[in-house]
């Protein structure tokens, strides 16, 4: 099975950007000009509130497009029912949580793999070859 091509924008966040090799005859993908998606009709209460949250933290990474408010949405419906009960949430559910989480680079571990600046790395002598 052949790897899928990981988009430009994730490299940059990533830090590992070269225009030699991920721009190398492809057109640098640019998001949407609408920027983040839009809520579905069906969010409400508690679910719109955690779309809020996510939008708030997420927005400006630019990762998500239209065709990710279902897998957002789904996310959101399934945090607001924990919050709505902690205690009686089971335990399948919070799995599903969690994986959902990953996926959508909400949890620490999953924005690590994304990087972030590189900031604390050493310079690189061969950066620019």
């Amino acid at each position: 099975m052949v790897a899928r091509r990981t988009p430009n924008n994730v490299h940059k966040l990533k830090g590992s950007f070269r225009a030699d090799r991920h721009a190398q005859g492809q057109a640098d993908y640019q998001p949407p000009a609408e920027g983040y998606p839009r809520p579905p009709e069906y969010l409400n209460g508690t679910a719109l509130a955690v779309w809020s949250e996510v939008e708030q933290v997420m927005s400006r990474c630019n990762l998500y497009t239209q065709a990710d408010a279902a897998k957002v949405a789904r996310y959101c419906c399934i945090e607001a029912e924990f919050r709505a009960d902690p205690c009686q949430f089971p335990a399948a559910k919070l799995s599903q949580l969690r994986l959902m989480e990953r996926d959508l680079y909400l949890d620490p571990e999953a924005r690590a793999k994304v990087g972030g600046s590189a900031k604390g790395r050493p310079n690189n002598p061969f950066d620019d070859l």
